[in-house]
């Protein structure tokens, strides 16, 4: 007894001691390689570094995060998954239904986060009644960048149509500048294809056949036209697309190389990067739709399962630092996105970020948010893997439209 209760005060003189969790890392596996994610991921960082926790970074750039979901497989298969990881679609979901992720449920009660973020966007960070991941950012994918100096020059007008948009195009193409800039990248193209769809057969439709998988949807005319259009776009995206970067294509249009890019509003980082200024230098307007409407995606990090306490004190301070109000605000102002959460200003953000933060209310009420195909959100991976890749061998190759539906249709009810 007597030598238990020297142990005991020896501990409790220990405790006192020192703090309750030694300073440790939190490492995180993300496929944030451009300047301006790299800047963005930055202010988590910093914000991360006030409590006392250094940040190992285990960047794994390529494919929309392709890779970086590779790495991650290899790592739990070998037992060593890293606290946190960047988390698309349904990749989280899935991995939270495996039992892999903590839940984080006392951390949203506890900060009030459940209110503070979108309702639409629950069913990515809540699996089996446990919140699983936190959410940055919402980012809207179908916006297209534009240089302005040569619209001006060239007297292009910002399209209402995607008929508008291609005879722009062929306008400029004629004049010898590169009207958009794409890679051949599976990805690149079907967030093309995307915005096709839901701009010309409109929010419902999108939901219907990419969202809904209806087979009558899927091989309608209204699919077959939206095929038709990519086939037009791929005549005017220029030399040299075979693997492309998208900040490469970004780039282009910077410089006045190509005229515009469709890419999600991460490249507005880029642009901002190079001193650029919205309205100024370069252009941002929604995809055309005959209705208005935002497609979106979100990047959120889950917290893997660890017995390991000061990982855990790590992976809670992570999560607090992307959930605080004022690096939401730093972090989008740089990466080009807009606050997940839906209690923060955007007031001091650039008139892009501004209109797209008007778009999602007004999209709310609407009922035309919708979920981006490309990144995993709107549909599980099995189909997501079909869209992608009948869409990038049309794209590659003569396929027709009509025999693209049919093997969009066959590969969709295969996988079903």
């Amino acid at each position: 007894m007597k030598f238990k209760n020297i142990l005991l005060a020896t501990t409790v003189a220990l405790s006192m001691s020192i703090p309750a969790f030694a300073e440790s890392e939190v490492e995180g596996i993300h496929h944030w390689v451009a300047e301006s994610e790299v800047e963005a991921l930055k202010v988590i960082i910093d914000n991360l570094s006030k409590e006392g926790f250094t940040w190992k970074d285990s960047a794994v750039g390529g494919m929309s995060g392709g890779n970086a979901t590779q790495a991650l497989r290899t790592r739990l298969a070998a037992g060593n998954p890293p606290a946190t990881m960047q988390l698309l679609g349904f990749e989280g979901i899935n991995w939270a239904k495996e039992g892999a992720l903590q839940s984080l449920n006392d951390l949203y009660t506890e900060n009030g986060w459940v209110d503070a973020v979108p309702p639409q966007i629950e069913r990515f960070l809540k699996a089996d009644g446990n919140y699983f991941s936190v959410p940055i950012n919402m980012h809207r994918q179908n916006w297209i960048w534009a240089n302005k100096a040569v619209f001006d020059e060239y007297d292009i007008a910002i399209p209402k149509t995607w008929n508008e948009l291609i005879v722009s195009a062929k306008k400029l193409k004629k004049a010898g500048v590169t009207p958009i800039a794409l890679s051949d990248e599976n990805w690149q193209v079907l967030e093309m294809f995307e915005a096709i769809v839901a701009g010309q057969g409109g929010a419902d439709f999108y939901k219907t056949a990419i969202v809904g998988l209806d087979e009558e949807a899927l091989k309608s005319d209204t699919m077959i036209k939206a095929f038709d259009t990519l086939r037009e776009i791929k005549g005017l995206v220029g030399e040299n697309i075979t693997g492309r970067d998208w900040a490469v294509a970004t780039s282009m249009v910077a410089s006045g190389e190509a005229a515009i890019q469709l890419m999600g509003d991460w490249a507005k980082g880029e642009f901002l990067a190079k001193g650029m200024r919205p309205g100024e230098d370069f252009l941002c307007f929604p995809a055309p739709s005959k209705t208005p409407n935002f497609t979106f995606i979100i990047d959120a990090f889950g917290m893997f399962k660890t017995d390991d306490a000061n990982v855990k004190a790590g992976q809670v301070a992570w999560a607090k630092a992307i959930m605080d109000p004022e690096v939401q605000a730093q972090f989008n102002m740089i990466k080009g996105s807009i606050p997940a959460r839906v209690d923060v200003s955007v007031e001091n953000f650039d008139a892009c970020a501004q209109q797209g933060y008007a778009d999602r209310e007004h999209a709310i009420e609407e009922g035309t948010l919708i979920p981006g195909l490309t990144e995993g959100f709107a549909v599980s991976p099995e189909f997501a893997g079909v869209f992608s890749d009948v869409v990038a061998q049309f794209f590659v190759t003569e396929m027709s439209s009509e025999d693209a539906v049919i093997a969009l249709v066959a590969g969709i009810n295969n996988a079903r």
